[in-house]
């Protein structure tokens, strides 16, 4: 597989489909990301639109000081805020954080009607637990439970250092653990 510098090089010289190939690399992760920060689809669609506009814009200022992915994920995150920010009010988050077969298309044929009910509540409540911790500690849990990412990826996208990313995930584990254990007893 060609790496993601030499697509960054050819975009930089004017070569748009080497910016597409970009774009179909990385789409997924950056929609997911979008997807379980802001909480629904149409919000997370446009954020992700706006993440490639921004990339594409920026992308002479890419200096090779880290992965494309990690300078992508922080244009992402930023994306992401700014959209949060923008929002009046958490109405707008629809409880997704996480469904995985939903933003890819799984079904589980073995799932009972019982089971998979149980499990949307469950989902529900987690995204509810999840909406009501503060943004950055929202960011860093996306990033290492959803996203994969390690805490120096993570610290690297944050611009923090990897004390900051275990404390802030810390901090989330402690705030969802209160917040959750009403319903798991």
């Amino acid at each position: 597989m060609i790496p993601d510098d030499v697509y960054v090089h050819k975009t930089v010289e004017g070569d748009a489909e080497a910016f597409n190939e970009l774009v179909n690399r990385h789409h997924s992760k950056i929609y997911g990301l979008a997807y379980r920060m802001l909480g629904n689809r149409e919000d997370a669609a446009d954020a992700t639109q706006e993440t490639f506009l921004e990339a594409y814009k920026s992308i002479k200022a890419f200096r090779f000081q880290s992965q494309f992915g990690t300078w992508l994920y922080r244009i992402g995150i930023n994306t992401c805020q700014q959209h949060i920010r923008k929002s009046q009010s958490h109405d707008h988050k629809v409880t997704a954080y996480t469904r995985e077969a939903e933003i890819n298309g799984i079904a589980s044929d073995e799932d009972s009607p019982e089971r998979a009910t149980l499990k949307d509540e469950q989902n529900e409540m987690v995204q509810s637990a999840i909406n009501w911790l503060p943004p950055k500690q929202r960011e860093v849990v996306t990033l290492y439970y959803m996203q994969h990412l390690k805490y120096r990826e993570i610290a690297e996208v944050l611009n923090c250092s990897e004390g900051t990313v275990a404390s802030r995930l810390n901090q989330a584990l402690k705030n969802l653990k209160r917040k959750l254990s009403k319903y798991y007893l």
